[in-house]
Formats: C-alpha cells, structure tokens, sequence
C-alpha cells in the first residue's frame, strides 16, 4: 500500500470549514482507477509540531498546501517530518507557492525539504506526482510541476486548465465521505459552515489580487448535476452557513438556477439559513436576480460590493479601472429599494490613494440603508499578485511591514505565527498619512458598522448635508477622555503594525482576547457610555451651522446612546425631542424627524453578560447581525432600535 498525506491546515483566524483544496485532490485521487492502492489521508487539524509532524512522517508521499494563513505552520511541519523520516517526499501547492522562476528559486532555495512545487489546478497534476512517487521516478518533466536541477529550478511542461468534460474526474469530498471522515477522526470539527466552488476562474486581473492571474481569467464550471448533489448534501445535513467561494459569482446564466435550487432545498430541510457569495464584478440588475431568489425563499445574504476603492485615479493603478464604480453604486440603490443589505469592502493602502482620496472613498460606503455595512482591510500583499513584483512596488513606492497574526483568544496555541504583508506606505500616502487614514476609516468603521452612532451620522449626511468626513475629523479631534481613548486605542493599534508586531491587541478592561481595531473603539465606548456620548454631542453640535441643528443632532446622538444600555435588563425611560422611531421607518427619504416629544421606556435586549469582555462579544456580535440592542416597550407597539 502506497500511503499518501495531503495537508491543508487550517488557519487560527480563518473560517472553521472543510478544507476544500485537500478534499477535492483526496477524492479526486480515490477515483483514479489505477491509483486503487493508495491509501490518502487529509490533515488539516492544527496540533502540536510534534504530532503533527509525526502523522505527515507517516506517509510515502505528502503534499501539502499553502496560503497565507497556513503557510509559515505547514512548511516547519513538512521541515520536522522530513527529519523523522528522510525517504519522504514533499511536494507543496496552493496560491502561496510561487510561480515567478526568481521567486521559485529563493523559495525552493529557503526550503530544502520541499522535493517539489505544483503550480495551478493540483487535481490531475497531483495524481500524476503520485504515479511517478510510486514508481520510483523522479518528479521533473511532469506538466505543471517544479523541481530542482542542481541550483536552479526545472519547470516541467505548463498544464493547461480544466474546463469542461475535465472535471468529470474531479471527485467530491462531501458525497464520497472525504469529510465525514475528517469529522470522525476528529481533525475538523463537526460542519456548522461549509466552502463550496461552483465555477473556477475570474475575468479580472486586479492588482492586489492573485485570483485572476493564477486561474488565466477564463472562467469555467463545474458539473451542474455534481454541485446540485452537494446542495442536497449539504441541505439534508442542516448545515446553516454556505459560502460560495467562486470568485465572480452570478456570472453564469446557471447561477440563477442554482440560487433557486438552494431556495427550495432551504425551504424542504431548513438550511442553508444564510448563503454568502462574493457577486459579480461589474454586477448588474440581471446578476443581483441570485440575490433576490435567495430573499424570495428566506435565505439570508447579502451583497458584497466589489468595489475596494472608488476614487478613478485608484482604479487604475490597480488596474480595476474596467469595473465600474457607478454600475456598483447603482446596484446598491436597487438593493436598497427591496431592502437587502450590501456589504462593500475596501482596502488601505491602495497604490495611487491619497490622503483626501481614501476619505472619500470610506465616507462612501455610508449609505441611507442602515442595513449596509463596510469592511475595511489593510492591503496586504499576495505573493503570486502584481503588488508582489519588484518593478510595480518600485512604481509605486509601496512599503510593507512582515506582521504576524496572533489567535484572538491567547489560550489558543497558534504553535507557529502566521505572517502577513501589510503596505502601510506608498508615494502617494506616506506613513503618517497611512496612519492618520487608520485612525479615520476605523473609528467611522465602528460607529456605522457597530450602530455606535448611525443614527447621528444618518442625520448629520442625509438630513443635515454635513460630510460624513467633518463630523468624523470632529471627533477625533475631541479633547475629551473617552474621545481621546478612542482615538489612542486605533493609535496604539497602528503602531503595532507598523512595528511589525501585530494587528490586533488587549484591550484595556476588556479581557486578554485581542481585538481588532472596530472592536477596541467599541470598548471604550462601553467603557463609559454616558462620558462617550456625551463627548460626542458636543463635538457634532460644533459643527452645525444653526442651533435647530444643534439641538437635532444632540437629540440623535441621545437616541444613539440606546445602543448602550447598562446590561442590568432593568426597564429605563428616555425623554426625546424628536420622534425618532418615525425616523427609522423612514430613512430613506431623507427628510427630517418630526419635532414631537417622544418617550419611551427601554431596556437592553437581549441582557447582555456583566462581565466586560463577554458584554462586548455580545454588543459587537449584535452589530454586525443588525440585531437589537435595545427593545422600546412603550408607547404603542414594540420596536427595536
């Protein structure tokens, strides 16, 4: 029996799913008809060096795969097992494997334990390797596989894509048992959310992103009647969160078809309860229809705008200037007409970005759907993306700083830290700008995203005319000490980065969990809401041009406040000059609240624990999910704010 190890470990702070990579070149491999006396194991589990070597050692052959959350953990397993046992053949995969030659040198040169690289699609270049391991053979002159010739790398023949009858021979990890028996062995925990690709390839070539270069952007499908029985498998199972991980999702004339199959069998079996997808770029009317399908059968999602950036100047250093920032805007009105909720994501530290540009583009992302929300990320370089190469950083004067990444919670041994390139510079934003846009997009990141004051901002931009960058630059330049320890928990953090020390950190009083920068604004908020809010009254009062207005955003940022509750669940009665529940049914037009003495008796809902670092976990898991934080229960009918 020839004993075969693919590992794809999982990351400390990635998404708990079956590792799809490992799962399809394991099934794949178990349908190969002359491959019947191979024994495959998956790993995925990340365990003590140790052990974890000791399992990879136990195979003839291991492949292992690579990607920015497990590539630092799976290459000192691979070193360690090397090292117990020396007839082991290594072979690495995955997006972090280089494809560059002077890249595949000096990574082949750092890791003399590796006997080989695939590059591309590994379900027929990996079968191929295992045919050849166990013969005996040597591995070079295999199509889309590199190995060493003395100093230098040898690249076999490249490998054409999969398309079409090809992916026949692709087997299915979730209908052939692949991933229940990692469930049972124990090395992935019980499914409560499942990946799961449909099409492969993305038309794009965007900058910062190795997808479409590392697919040659033709964009492919899998079997139809293969992914409708995974959609079945997955239904039956009642495992409630689906995330489609195609790069451009709703490109294909079958998508709607397929969102309507995932309709009916959430409507048959009760799950998926909330299906994510990453749409289309360039998305439009036709392409939302597998949002709106999915609405229709009561399945949750959202729309996730593919816009990182809107400023054109941007757009085209990164060479997205083909996907239109008005087809995304416009898209997102649609969305608001029917009431389902758009996520935009965006990135700091864009080449061509400026100091008034990123404003620009964040303060966009504030919309009269207070469904919405925006992620912020730093840009962080991939290494097989143009970003990566030497002459587009040198074009663009991109500084980076090598940050690793610590599980959130400090029991969690992590056993080897992760790293992460960060820019945290370019010609056009210097360090201290990259810093100071730190500081904006993550305290206005919190105060809409986290519903900390949406209602002020909804108010101050859609009412009031003012720019959501004024109000924000008045807060952060707030003497106060609640404003003030806002603004130095995001220094603190930005600081971290640039150290090269990490992107997360404590909290002050809030537990030794590491927080991301949203989180660390909304400690201090809880800190002390009554100094926080207060603070902020008179920052945003400030910038009113009459005392009506004054006197409304005060009223706003009262009605805010709600949000913050003590958690005691006791029953609290608050005094409005506005009637801002009229208000909320009405946000999208923009018109302003009525001026009527408004009271209502609230209490926190649901009573959230006292503990403080539990009491944030619930207030930022309640943010996120637009749930309530607060109930109203008089006068009238109950509401939730």
């Amino acid at each position: 029996m020839f004993r075969v190890a693919i590992a794809q470990y999982e990351g400390s702070t990635t998404l708990r799913a079956p590792p799809l990579a490992a799962g399809l070149l394991a099934a794949t491999v178990r349908r190969e008809p002359d491959l019947g006396d191979v024994a495959v194991t998956v790993l995925a589990a990340r365990r003590e060096l140790e052990r974890a070597a000791d399992a990879l050692a136990d195979a003839d052959l291991a492949g292992v795969s690579l990607y920015t959350w497990n590539e630092r953990y799976a290459l000192a397993v691979a070193r360690a097992a090397r090292a117990r046992n020396p007839d082991l053949r290594l072979v690495a995969g995955g997006p972090s494997v280089p494809r560059r030659p002077d890249a595949v040198a000096r990574f082949l040169d750092a890791h003399p334990a590796l006997d080989a690289l695939v590059l591309g699609e590994g379900e027929r270049t990996f079968p191929d390797v295992i045919r050849a391991a166990r013969a005996g053979a040597p591995l070079d002159g295999i199509a889309g596989v590199v190995t060493r010739a003395g100093d230098a790398p040898r690249f076999g023949p490249p490998r054409e894509r999969m398309s079409g009858e090809a992916f026949d021979a692709v087997g299915s990890p979730y209908l052939d048992g692949t991933f229940e028996e990692l469930v049972a062995r124990g090395e992935i925990a019980p499914f409560g959310a499942a990946v799961l690709e449909t099409n492969r390839g993305c038309p794009f070539a965007c900058t910062f992103c190795d997808w479409g270069q590392a697919t040659q952007s033709r964009v492919h499908e899998l079997p139809g009647a293969r992914v409708e029985r995974e959609l079945a498998w997955l239904a039956e199972r009642k495992i409630p969160y689906l995330y489609i991980v195609d790069a451009n999702f709703g490109i294909r004339r079958r998508d709607e078809d397929l969102t309507r199959k995932i309709g009916e069998l959430a409507r048959s079996h009760g799950a998926p309860s909330f299906v994510f997808f990453h749409l289309t770029k360039n998305a439009t009317a036709k392409n939302l229809r597998t949002v709106e399908i999915l609405r229709d059968h009561g399945v949750a999602t959202q729309v996730a705008l593919s816009m990182q950036d809107f400023d054109p100047d941007v757009l085209v250093a990164i060479k997205r200037d083909n996907i239109r920032a008005a087809d995304a805007l416009a898209l997102r009105e649609r969305c608001h007409a029917q009431g389902i909720p758009t996520l935009n994501e965006l990135l700091l530290g864009l080449p061509g970005q400026t100091t008034a540009s990123i404003r620009r583009s964040v303060a966009a992302a504030i919309t009269p759907f207070p469904g919405d929300s925006f992620f912020l990320y730093p840009t962080r370089v991939l290494e097989n993306a143009e970003l990566a190469e030497p002459a587009y950083r040198a074009r663009h004067g991109i500084e980076t700083r090598l940050v690793p990444w610590h599980p959130p919670d400090p029991a969690e041994a992590a056993h080897v830290l992760e790293h992460e390139e960060i820019v945290v510079a370019t010609s056009a934003l210097p360090v201290a700008a990259w810093r100071d846009a730190y500081a904006f997009g993550y305290l206005l990141s919190a105060l809409w995203n986290q519903r900390v004051l949406a209602t002020t901002i909804h108010v101050a931009r859609f009412v009031l005319g003012l720019e959501v960058p004024a109000l924000v630059d008045a807060l952060l330049a707030g003497a106060g000490p609640r404003l003030r320890a806002a603004r130095d928990a995001l220094a603190r953090l930005a600081a971290a980065v640039l150290a090269g020390e990490a992107t997360t950190l404590p909290v002050d009083g809030a537990g030794p969990r590491r927080r991301e920068p949203t989180d660390a604004v909304c400690a201090v908020v809880l800190a002390d809401p009554e100094g926080f809010y207060a603070e902020v009254a008179d920052a945003v009062a400030a910038i009113t041009t009459s005392s009506d207005d004054a006197a409304l955003v005060r009223d706003a940022v009262a009605w805010d406040a709600l949000q913050a509750l003590p958690p005691d669940g006791a029953l609290v009665t608050r005094r409005f000059a506005y009637d801002w529940r009229a208000y909320t049914d009405r946000m999208s037009e923009h018109v302003r609240p009525p001026l009527a003495a408004l009271e209502v008796s609230v209490r926190a809902w649901p009573p959230a624990p006292i503990d403080p670092s539990a009491r944030l976990d619930v207030f930022l898991s309640l943010g996120w999910s637009k749930q309530p934080r607060c109930h109203l229960e008089a006068p009238g009918e109950p509401a939730a704010t």
